[in-house]
């Protein structure tokens, strides 16, 4: 347990109120999110509350570490790999088909792909000409369209996070946040120019949203009060295949026991001019653009309950005192 002037973080009750949210999800599409940490994907459980004291277990590892006005977390809970490439294939291939089935019952959600198709309407790469001397100094990442997922991601957070309906810009930073306890407000803050600067870099990169609760003070500043190193329910990070991890599972083709290749490249075209078209398959774009859409629904999901908690544990009356 971890006390702050305004907050008390007790692991032992989120940890309970965690192994009700896991009953609470049993069998529905968002059971995927437990197969990243929690349970061991090569394995069948059946009933979950046949397995309440494993449950317990591995929902104990978890301890909050508060530094005065920020919170991170540390989750020394074991992985299921013993660090042989076949036990590592076997569990991605089975986390990938799990989380396969989930998304086959959401996208059967018509609401939910006639929003998806409201807002993902871009190009996941860009189209980029440049010449053969280029060509030799140039590194061929994936050519991303950094500002169609920036806008994409901000419709995702809108979308998925509606209630948060009150925006603030401070400097570089976008401030998604709602009323919490008297004068206080939480929101969802995030960097979106450092992320556009990292994914040029690498495209694992996810945008790096922060819980914030905070005081307002004036129209572009407000008063930290206590910020969430990263949005992510503890015992759910990430609650699916992060972005990056998505990527490679996706586009990974196994040719035989040691050996992979990948389905999609950047493919070159090479012009009557001299010069060269780089771009990838938007056909991998649309996997991309929906897999990050589930992605924020099961964040969604996931992160309501560890704010509900952050709410019951912060005290806005320590002030006072």
């Amino acid at each position: 347990m971890n006390k702050l002037s305004l907050i008390e973080l007790d692991e032992k009750k989120l940890a309970e109120k965690t192994l009700q949210y896991i009953y609470s999800i049993e069998n529905t599409y968002k059971e995927c999110s437990l197969f990243i940490n929690i349970l061991n994907p090569l394995k069948k459980y059946e009933d979950l509350k046949s397995h309440e004291s494993y449950l317990k277990d591995r929902l104990s590892k978890l301890q909050f570490i508060v530094d005065y006005d920020e919170v991170t977390f540390e989750n020394n809970i074991n992985g299921f790999n013993d660090d042989t490439f076949e036990q590592s294939r076997k569990l991605a291939e089975k986390m990938f088909a799990i989380e396969n089935f989930s998304k086959e019952i959401f996208w059967a959600n018509e609401n939910e792909e006639n929003i998806y198709q409201n807002i993902s309407n871009f190009n996941c790469f860009e189209t980029k000409i440049i010449s053969k001397e280029q060509l030799k100094k140039t590194i061929l990442n994936a050519p991303f369209n950094l500002d169609g997922w920036m806008s994409y991601y901000q419709n995702l957070l809108d979308v998925k996070f509606s209630e948060f309906s009150e925006k603030k810009v401070i400097g570089k930073k976008v401030i998604k946040y709602r009323s919490f306890k008297k004068d206080f407000f939480i929101g969802i803050q995030t960097d979106y120019q450092m992320f556009k600067n990292n994914f040029k870099k690498d495209f694992n990169e996810d945008p790096n949203h922060k819980l914030i609760i905070f005081k307002n003070v004036e129209k572009k500043k407000i008063e930290e009060i206590l910020t969430f190193d990263n949005f992510f329910h503890p015992h759910f990070a990430p609650p699916i295949y992060s972005f990056g991890s998505y990527f490679y599972a996706k586009n990974t083709i196994q040719i035989s026991d040691v050996e992979l290749s990948l389905k999609y490249i950047v493919e070159k075209e090479f012009l009557d001019n001299g010069n060269i078209k780089l771009y990838m398959s938007e056909e991998f774009g649309e996997h991309l653009k929906r897999h990050a859409y589930f992605y924020y629904d099961m964040l969604y999901h996931t992160t309501n309950e560890f704010i509900k908690f952050v709410e019951e544990s912060f005290n806005s009356e320590m002030e006072d005192l």
